[in-house]
């Protein structure tokens, strides 16, 4: 019902609501699944020694196990996400470019890099065995700068 009325007038705060919906049936979720577990493990719990609660008990601990692994999950995406937004800020951060290191090649290293490069004007004399561009393929010219 509140989320209906959520969604007819204040539209604007739906993924507002839909968060915090989720983190308080979740939070009450890990309360419960705390409680049952001292209730389960407590000195006074004899319930698997009655033939009528038998069922029951082995029940109890079989949804404890699946609240324990949601348990596990939240908390491993609670830790996970973290880094994958930092992964993800710093890529786009860097423009994407990501070398076989893992290095991130700065913006203000690249024209230092390609300053760094020798470069010497093509004479098919000495470049017998090269006649193009091993990129674009277009034959060199004599007057071109090759790197």
């Amino acid at each position: 019902m509140l989320k209906i009325f959520v969604l007819t007038h204040f539209y604007s705060y739906k993924t507002c609501y839909d968060f915090t919906a989720f983190s308080i049936t979740n939070g009450i979720m890990c309360g419960w699944l705390v409680y049952g577990y001292i209730l389960f493990y407590s000195d006074a719990n004899n319930c698997d020694s009655k033939t009528d609660t038998a069922f029951l008990n082995s029940m109890m601990f079989v949804i404890l196990f699946i609240g324990y692994i949601l348990m596990f999950v939240y908390l491993m995406l609670l830790c996970t996400v973290p880094c994958l937004y930092a992964f993800v800020r710093d890529s786009a951060q860097s423009g994407g470019r990501q070398f076989a290191g893992g290095n991130n090649l700065a913006n203000a290293q690249i024209p230092s890099i390609l300053a760094s490069l020798t470069r010497v004007q093509y004479d098919p004399d000495k470049f017998d065995h090269e006649t193009n561009c091993v990129i674009c393929l277009i034959d060199y010219k004599p007057n071109d700068v090759v790197t």
